[in-house]
């Protein structure tokens, strides 16, 4: 009976070591890469849906189905608090938190802007979101609790925001044109035209950087294709990655954090192990 015991108890002693070896492993290795998600608008196929796309070979996976508003997508990452924030709508505009974890809605209120919302940034420096609007060129800082204010004006369509270090930029809607932007009232710093090798570049559809690497990533329109390429803010260059592929109708760009597991879970998990250990000693 005795070496029956003893041997169940050493089984579920190595079960416990290397299930809490493969856990502390796993909290002490390096963080996962960001991950790059995209948004369809309302005429997209699926419309208004939350995609990750592949930075490598731009294939798109469904992660979230939107659907609040009736266009005018536009996505951006709060790192503050870890929420990916959507807005829609054109003449009745929204304003969601998304949990990226679950994934689902978190919250969803009416957001007061002008006209339809096209692109959302988070400037680190005033801690909250930088939106740019349709038609009339506003530019709004807005909370993530959804109150925005006007302070400034754009001077085009701009389809995508984003930060490379503490530049801003803008990309043109209808045109190839990348602006360089003052972040406190929107005013044009100065401009470039976009070009692709072997394509040429109608307009893009959003604009995003990669926290790890720096590069700054479009959705750059040719023709009826939209595709997935990075772009050098300096020249203008975009490197096609490929048109992307598993949606159609994309309308925004942002990075959000790698779902690894939180310390709190890690933690309960050595605790549950460490208890598993203390229920096994031999009688």
């Amino acid at each position: 009976m005795k070496t029956a015991q003893m041997k169940r108890f050493s089984s579920a002693r190595k079960l416990t070591l290397a299930l809490g070896s493969s856990l502390l492993l796993a909290a002490l290795a390096p963080a996962q890469a960001a991950v790059l998600y995209g948004v369809t608008g309302d005429g997209g196929i699926p419309s208004e849906t939350l995609f990750t796309i592949n930075q490598t070979t731009a294939a798109a996976t469904s992660f979230l189905t939107l659907g609040a508003g009736n266009d005018g997508e536009a996505i951006g990452f709060n790192p503050t608090d870890g929420f990916m924030y959507h807005a829609s709508g054109i003449f009745a505009q929204i304003w969601e938190s998304i949990d990226l974890s679950v994934p689902s809605v978190a919250t969803s209120m009416p957001l007061v802007t002008v006209n339809e919302n096209l692109a959302l940034t988070w400037n680190p420096s005033s801690g909250t979101f930088l939106m740019s609007n349709r038609d009339n060129n506003l530019f709004y800082s807005t909370t993530a609790a959804g109150i925005a204010t006007d302070i400034g004006s754009t001077p085009d369509d701009l389809k995508g925001l984003a930060f490379v270090g503490s530049t801003l930029y803008g990309a043109a809607a209808f045109t190839s044109t990348l602006y360089a932007l003052n972040p406190l009232d929107g005013a044009v710093l100065s401009s470039l035209g976009v070009s692709m090798a072997g394509f040429t570049v109608d307009g893009m559809n959003g604009l995003a950087t990669d926290p790890d690497s720096g590069l700054l990533y479009g959705v750059v329109r040719t023709g009826s294709d939209r595709h997935l390429a990075t772009i050098d803010p300096l020249t203008g260059i975009a490197s096609d990655i490929g048109v992307i592929t598993g949606g159609s109708g994309w309308s925004g760009l942002a990075f959000g954090p790698a779902q690894i597991p939180e310390p709190g879970t890690l933690a309960l998990l050595v605790f549950g192990l460490a208890g598993l250990r203390r229920g096994r000693r031999p009688q």
